[in-house]
Parts: structure tokens; C-alpha cells; sequence
């Protein structure tokens, strides 16, 4: 079989969000939309991560610092496997039409915001979020634009911190009109998950800054050798 050259991803602890801008106030028409996705539903299937539907989610508005790890991936992204998850992780902008946005703050740097979807009922909820890359900014080719889904699920505690996370990143679309690259295609419907804990800051905190930096270089490093190394 013939092996390819695949390009390297940069990506965030848990966001996994390609650095540079995104069209943060444009999520999709509907969290159904993300489901019925070829990859996304693939993802979910494989990992078995649970979806929270409803339209009476918890409010998560906050500020949380985050502390789990990577707990399962697809075949290609194995090896991520127990890498720590350590960062800052904020809330905002929840309505009451089930729209909601994050951002992510790893290692001292904060990263665009996301607009996406909110989902749930009985204090369980499910977030969507889509981060749509190209260019230079974010650290790709300016030839070749890649997609990537999250999905967050989880339970609010009484004390407002959020129990039993887990969250699944999922590359949906890579375009690209350079063909040199090769079979950039194989790389979509590659996905990882990720579980912690989200414990609401309501005091002075910070997040632990070179835990963090340690987690998102330990990611990009593992991530930029597996994909830009030849395979199947």
C-alpha cells in the first residue's frame, strides 16, 4: 500500500482548536447537524462518549481550571493516550436558545473563542463547537484548511464546578489544491478524547501556567511526528 506524507496540526489541550482565527460567531445551524456529520458520528459511536439532549441545559457560565487526561483516540492518534490535561477553560455567553461560546488559555496564552451549542436537562449538558483553519495564522500551509469538532459532555455540581467531563475532538474536512501532500483525506474522522474535572474559580486562582505548557507541547510534539511521518 502506498505510504503519504501527512501535514502537522497544531492543536490545544482540550479545545483542540487549530491555532489562528476561526469564524467564531457562526457555529452550524443545530447540534443535530454535528451528529448526522459521516465523522462526528463515527466518533461518537467508537468512543461511546455520551450525548446529553435536552433544552433545559445548566447554566456553566465561569471561569474553570481543568485537571484529566487524554483517555482514548482513533487509531492513527493511539499514542496520545494519558497525556495530561491541565488548563484554563471559560464559559460564556449561554442562552436561552441553546447557544453558548468557550475559550481556552493554555501555558499563559489565551485562544479565540468559539461559538457553538449547548445541550441538556437534570444538570447534564453537552457543548458543540467547530473551529474551521486555514492559513499561515494558523499554522497551516495557506493551501490547506482543516475542520475540527468538539464535543464537551458533562454533569454541574451544586458547588458549580462540572463532574464527569469528557470531551471528544474530531478533524471532519482537510481541503487542500497541493497535491504534493498527499492523502491529507485520511487523516478526517481521526479523533481523541479527553476526561477531567472542572473546578469553578470564584477567587483569585490561576491555572498552574508550565503544567499547562508542558501538556500542549507534549500534545504538539507526539501530534507533528505522527502526521508528518509516512504511514498506510
Amino acid at each position: 500500500m502506498k505510504k503519504t506524507q501527512i501535514l502537522a496540526l497544531g492543536i490545544l489541550a482540550i479545545s483542540a482548536v487549530l491555532f489562528g482565527s476561526c469564524d467564531c460567531d457562526k457555529p452550524s445551524p443545530g447540534p443535530d447537524d454535528f451528529l448526522k456529520n459521516p465523522s462526528v458520528k463515527g466518533a461518537v459511536n467508537e468512543s461511546g462518549i455520551e450525548i446529553n439532549k435536552g433544552t433545559t441545559p445548566p447554566a456553566l457560565a465561569g471561569t474553570y481550571l481543568t485537571d484529566g487526561e487524554i483517555v482514548d483516540a482513533s487509531y492513527l492518534l493511539d499514542d496520545l493516550i494519558g497525556v495530561s490535561i491541565n488548563t484554563e477553560f471559560e464559559l460564556y455567553n449561554q442562552t436561552i436558545s441553546g447557544k453558548i461560546s468557550f475559550r481556552e488559555t493554555v501555558g499563559g496564552f489565551t485562544f479565540s473563542g468559539i461559538g457553538g451549542y449547548i445541550t441538556g436537562n437534570s444538570g447534564k449538558f453537552t457543548i458543540y463547537g467547530e473551529s474551521r483553519q486555514s492559513g499561515s495564522e494558523a499554522g497551516l500551509p495557506n493551501d490547506l484548511s482543516i475542520n475540527v469538532v468538539l464535543l464537551m459532555s458533562g454533569v454541574k455540581l451544586s458547588n458549580g464546578d462540572l463532574s464527569a467531563v469528557k470531551g471528544i475532538s474530531v478533524i471532519t474536512e482537510v481541503k487542500t489544491s497541493n497535491k504534493s501532500y498527499g492523502d491529507v483525506k485520511s487523516i478526517e474522522g481521526n479523533w481523541w478524547m479527553w476526561e477531567a474535572d472542572f473546578d469553578l474559580q470564584t477567587g483569585l486562582k490561576s491555572t498552574n501556567g508550565s503544567q499547562a505548557s508542558q501538556s500542549m507541547k507534549e500534545i504538539m510534539q507526539f501530534v507533528v511526528s505522527k502526521l508528518t511521518s509516512d504511514h498506510p
